[in-house]
């Protein structure tokens, strides 16, 4: 079941009905959200339930067990200097004999048990990412000794973004920041939420750098008041879905296939190149816009997950605007432990690129992510280099094109394995040495020039809420009426599947 099916937007809208009918009972509405949630999740598979709420429990009683240590570590920070004698005092400092006994309790394994439950969720999430690959690689090994291991394993629905969600939860609790919110229920919900389970955004457990957390707002009283940017959003997610990346993909496909027939011209290969980036950010974006509209009918708001991504002028600004709680999560749990740019030019050029392998490998365990994860993390170390020799900026538009072009290239390797990218580049390469440059070179231009004109749009949603807004009810309706109608007239048949599904 997806978003688009006719099963699950009937459902939604009697659940939408029977959801705000409980508007003055928050408890009653989050009782309802889970129990949505976990039947969106049993409509694809029990199995991926039956792993989502274990892996809840061990969640909640882990956070438990932080939450006592952090109260600890934040007692002992008030009070550095505590020292036996306190004990003593005939004033009866209850707080300092309360913190010695803390520190003779639990401070030792503190930080220990922090990174033993972080571990746990990351081996749990690497049990089922990486279990093909490391069956491939191990079983002979256990077939020697006579053991027998499942060939595979199924991938659980949208397990990598509850786990790093509960990596931020876990934290949170750690630091104090989920005193109100810190109740099973809350957190079931938070790590099934239905609308975001599938595609994201990662939401987090408690407010950071402009981020609002999804977590507390299961316990806050909701109003609808968004319909207008519902709306929208939705049309948005429709045309990016329906129209741009369900009419691109084929087409993309099909360039990529004959390349090993050797029947594809230059242009149409770079064509389709500069076009997968496209059909990707169209297809991701697009669910992103249709979770983001799900969860405002219920009265949540997620984290935006993109801004204008093909807009950026070089590949730092990419990522700041490309997968942006990814890139915040990665920021924040992988490159700033690692010294982050603290440590020197070199050490942080290092701490760059070790970040960027690593969220190669999350995508998958083969070649291609890592090399795909590394070019990104090359293209920012010589951006930090250009940037440190204080080289003359090139013209904004050059910039666009450049980061565009580089960016394009990337994704070879991110939606082909390492075999098929490099045929790909051959047939590139060999079509351009032959000057087979084909018909489609005034296309490939078009696009590019799309490309430095596509920051124009900034401003554009907000113009659409704002239209919507200040009309009547009557045309608003006819306008949507017409606006669906045209998206249905042109959309090719069958329902969009998720590219990032696998992820």
């Amino acid at each position: 079941m997806t978003f688009f099916s006719p099963e699950f937007v009937l459902l939604f809208l009697l659940f939408f009905v029977i959801y705000w009918a409980a508007k003055n009972f928050v408890s009653m509405q989050k009782l309802l959200i889970l129990f949505a949630s976990y039947a969106f999740i049993c409509a694809n598979s029990l199995y991926f339930a039956l792993v989502l709420f274990g892996f809840t429990c061990a969640v909640f009683v882990c956070g438990k067990y932080l939450q006592e240590h952090g109260k600890l570590v934040r007692l002992l920070e008030q009070s550095p200097k505590i020292s036996e004698d306190l004990v003593n005092n005939t004033q009866n400092n209850s707080q300092s004999t309360e913190l010695i006994s803390y520190k003779n309790k639990f401070a030792p394994t503190s930080n220990l048990a922090l990174g033993v439950i972080i571990g746990f969720c990351v081996l749990f999430l690497c049990f089922f990412k990486y279990y093909d690959f490391f069956y491939g690689v191990f079983a002979g090994f256990f077939e020697f000794f006579g053991l027998s291991l499942f060939e595979s394993v199924a991938f659980p629905l949208g397990v990598s973004y509850y786990t790093f969600m509960s990596i931020t939860y876990l934290l949170a609790m750690y630091r104090g920041q989920c005193e109100r919110c810190d109740d099973f229920i809350s957190l079931a919900c938070f790590l099934a939420f239905f609308p975001s389970i599938v595609m994201g955004p990662i939401s987090r457990a408690s407010d950071e750098k402009g981020l609002r957390a999804l977590l507390p707002q299961f316990n806050e009283p909701k109003n609808f008041s968004c319909g207008d940017e519902i709306f929208t959003l939705v049309i948005f997610a429709c045309v990016k879905l329906l129209v741009i990346s369900s009419l691109l993909s084929p087409y993309v496909n099909n360039i990529f296939s004959s390349v090993y027939s050797s029947s594809s011209s230059a242009s149409q290969i770079l064509l389709a190149i500069l076009l997968y980036g496209v059909v990707l950010y169209a297809n991701f974006s697009g669910f992103i816009d249709m979770s983001r509209a799900l969860a405002l009918a219920l009265g949540f708001e997620l984290a935006q997950n993109f801004a204008m991504p093909y807009a950026a002028r070089n590949i730092r600004e990419f990522w700041q605007r490309w997968h942006i709680t990814l890139t915040t999560f990665i920021t924040r749990y992988i490159y700033i432990p690692l010294g982050g740019s603290a440590k020197g030019f070199t050490r942080t050029q290092i701490n760059v690129l070790i970040a960027f392998g690593l969220s190669g490998i999350w995508h998958g365990a083969e070649w291609n992510f890592l090399i795909w994860g590394l070019l990104h993390g090359v293209g920012l170390v010589i951006f930090n280099a250009y940037k440190a020799l204080a080289l003359p900026q090139l013209n904004y538009y050059v910039s666009l094109i450049l980061t565009y072009i580089f960016v394009s290239f990337a994704w070879i390797f991110f939606a082909n394995d390492f075999d098929n990218s490099l045929v790909i580049l051959k047939g590139l390469f060999a079509a351009l040495g032959a000057g087979n440059f084909g018909s489609q070179t005034a296309l490939v231009i078009l696009l590019l020039a799309g490309v430095g004109l596509y920051h124009k749009c900034a401003g554009f949603f907000g113009f659409c809420v704002h239209m919507l807004s200040c009309m009547p009810i009557l045309l608003k309706a006819l306008v949507l009426g017409l606006v669906f109608s045209m998206i249905i007239a042109i959309m090719p048949s069958g329902i969009p599947s998720f590219i990032y599904a696998s992820f």
